[in-house]
């Protein structure tokens, strides 16, 4: 797939929503479900209408190799992010984003047809950062929920996107996570893990688990594990693994359900504090 990144200037604005919608080609108008107050729980809409819907768009991921690239960009702050996020999404079906603006210049000019999924976490004076989720094919389903930083009673963005597979009855859910970090207890990051594991156990088809989750004392890994068993998700091994780590613990990770890995790695960069993750999978 060549040219990923296209069009977002322009679809950025239509992105900012909450709840759950059923998306249409971006050629359409993209009805969506807009609450009044932000999702701290999981919304009814979340746990029941992934796999009711109908595969109306046509639109399908490749089942037998699914490139995904996951990294947490810093929201955009290093000259560099831009020409490390082209050159990562040449040859990309999934990129998972945390920390990603809204707004930035460094989206303009960036040509791709991929659609977009966003979930907004903190905002800014600039633009509203969160999670965002860019795929070679439109979602059929966006669920975006929130949680708060204790301390800094900041919100943390949790994205769900599902997407049709060519020739398969089951379709892929994508959850991309940016997990409660200042914090003493675990109270807050439970509660975010519980919203994460509603939206999967709900799903019968194959599952990738993606994102920054601050992993980086022994509790909180100790709960992502209990939640990755729970939903029979394996975690993805990188040959070179140099993604970033907090007290010698990793921050960032990748689980799967129903999906073969055929390769992951990490990549060294300068364009933010995390490196990019990249995995190729295929469906079981």
């Amino acid at each position: 797939m060549q040219g990923r990144l296209t069009g977002v200037a322009l679809m950025m604005v239509a992105l900012l929503v909450q709840g759950c919608a059923t998306i249409t080609p971006p050629t359409s108008e993209i009805p969506v479900h807009t609450p009044t107050a932000l999702l701290t729980e999981v919304s009814g809409a979340c746990r029941t209408g992934w796999a009711s819907l109908a595969k109306e768009s046509g639109d399908e991921l490749d089942p037998s190799k699914i490139a995904l690239v996951n990294w947490n960009i810093r929201k955009g702050s290093s000259s560099e992010w831009r020409d490390q996020l082209e050159l990562l999404a040449k040859d990309a079906d999934l990129i998972t984003l945390q920390e990603a603006p809204l707004i930035n210049a460094g989206w303009q000019g960036l040509d791709s047809d991929q659609f977009h999924a966003f979930a907004p976490g903190w905002r800014s004076r600039n633009s509203p950062t969160g999670v965002m989720t860019l795929s070679a094919a439109t979602h059929l389903v966006q669920c975006n929920l929130q949680a708060r930083e204790p301390w800094l009673r900041s919100p943390k963005a949790t994205l769900a996107t599902e997407y049709a597979l060519a020739g398969r009855d089951k379709s892929l859910l994508v959850i991309n996570a940016h997990v409660v970090n200042f914090s003493l207890g675990l109270a807050a990051f439970n509660r975010q893990l519980r919203q994460i594991s509603t939206v999967a156990s709900q799903h019968v088809g194959p599952i990738i688990l993606t994102g920054d989750f601050n992993t980086w004392r022994r509790g909180r890994m100790k709960r992502l594990l209990s939640l990755v068993g729970d939903n029979k998700l394996q975690p993805v091994a990188f040959r070179h693994d140099v993604r970033k780590r907090f007290l010698g613990r990793p921050l960032d990770h990748v689980y799967v359900r129903g999906l073969k890995v055929i390769d992951a790695t990490t990549v060294q960069t300068k364009a933010s504090d995390h490196n990019p993750m990249q995995v190729w999978l295929s469906a079981i």
